[in-house]
C-alpha cells in the first residue's frame, strides 16, 4: 500500500506539470499568432506601397496628358507630355552630370521598389530583402534560387530592371570614352608647353616657316612648335609629314581651332612665341 501511495502522487505531479506545460505552449502560441498578423499585414502593405510606387506616376501623367488635351482650343497649345520631354532634354544638355545622377537615382528606386516586393512575398526581413534586391540588379543570374511564383515573379522584374540599368551605364561609359577619343583626334585638347612656338593660321608658305624655324632650334637642342588652324587636326599632320625636309629635333604639335576665339587661344597662350 505505501508503494501504491508513492506511485500515485509521482502520476499526480507529472499530470500537473503536463498541464502546465501545455497552458504555457497556448499562451506562446497565442502571442506567437498576435505577433505574426501586424508582421502580415506589414508585408502586405509594403507590397501595395511598392506597386502604388510603380504604377502611380504613370496613371498621373496619363490623367494630366488627358486634361490637357481637353484644355486645348484650336491646337494652339502644346502638348504636356511633349514639353515634359523637352524639359528633360533641356535638363540633360545643360548639366554634364545629369545622366550619371538620374541612372543612380533610378537603380536606387529600383532597389529600394524590389525589396518592398520581395518583403511583401517573403518571410524575410526589410534587410534581407534590400540586399537580395541588389544582387538582382547586380547579377540577373541570381533570381534562379527562388521559390514560389510571388518570389520568383518579384525577382525576375528586378533582374530585367539590373539589365535595362547595367546597359544603359554600359552605354554612358562608353560614350565618354568616345568622346575623349574623339576629342583628342580632332585636337581639341590643351596643350601644356612652355617657351613654345605657336604659329596661327595655315598656308602654302608653313613649310619653309616650319624649316626656319627648325634650324634656329637646332643649336638649342630642338624645341616645340604649335600649329592651330581652322582645319582638322590629321589633315594638318599629314601635310607637315609630305614636307621634306630634316627637322633636327623639333616637335610639330597641331590643333584646330581659330584664332580670332580666345578660348582656342587660351589653351596654347604659356610663353609663347607667336607667327601669323
Amino acid at each position: 500500500q505505501g508503494q501504491l501511495g508513492a506511485a500515485t502522487a509521482k502520476l499526480q505531479s507529472c499530470i500537473v506539470v503536463m498541464d502546465s506545460s501545455l497552458d504555457m505552449s497556448s499562451v506562446f502560441s497565442y502571442q506567437s499568432n498576435d505577433e505574426f498578423v501586424p508582421s502580415r499585414s506589414l508585408k502586405n502593405f509594403s507590397l501595395l506601397l511598392s506597386l502604388s510606387a510603380l504604377y502611380a506616376p504613370i496613371i498621373i501623367l496619363k490623367y494630366i496628358d488627358l486634361l490637357s488635351r481637353l484644355r486645348r482650343s484650336g491646337g494652339s497649345e502644346v502638348a504636356f507630355n511633349k514639353r515634359l520631354a523637352y524639359r528633360v532634354d533641356i535638363f540633360l544638355s545643360l548639366h554634364p552630370y545629369a545622366k550619371p545622377l538620374v541612372l543612380l537615382v533610378g537603380t536606387m528606386l529600383l532597389i529600394g521598389l524590389g525589396g518592398l516586393a520581395l518583403y511583401g512575398v517573403t518571410d524575410d526581413s526589410l534587410s534581407d530583402c534590400l540586399w537580395l534586391s541588389w544582387t538582382f540588379v547586380a547579377d540577373a543570374g541570381n533570381h534562379a534560387n527562388a521559390v514560389g511564383f510571388g518570389p520568383k515573379l518579384v525577382s525576375v522584374s528586378i533582374s530585367i530592371g539590373g539589365m535595362l540599368v547595367f546597359a544603359m551605364m554600359l552605354g554612358l561609359v562608353t560614350d565618354s570614352i568616345s568622346e575623349k577619343f574623339d576629342s583628342l583626334r580632332k585636337g581639341r585638347s590643351e596643350v601644356i608647353e612652355q617657351s613654345h612656338t605657336l604659329i596661327l593660321g595655315w598656308s602654302d608658305k608653313l613649310g619653309s616657316l616650319l624649316n626656319q624655324i627648325c634650324i634656329a632650334n637646332e643649336s638649342l637642342g630642338g624645341g616645340t612648335i604649335v600649329v592651330m588652324a581652322e582645319r582638322d587636326k590629321e589633315e594638318m599632320e599629314a601635310d607637315i609629314a609630305k614636307m621634306e625636309f630634316d627637322m633636327k629635333g623639333t616637335a610639330v604639335i597641331c590643333r584646330s581651332g581659330s584664332p580670332l576665339i580666345l578660348a582656342d587661344l587660351k589653351k596654347f597662350l604659356r610663353r609663347v612665341q607667336l607667327w601669323f
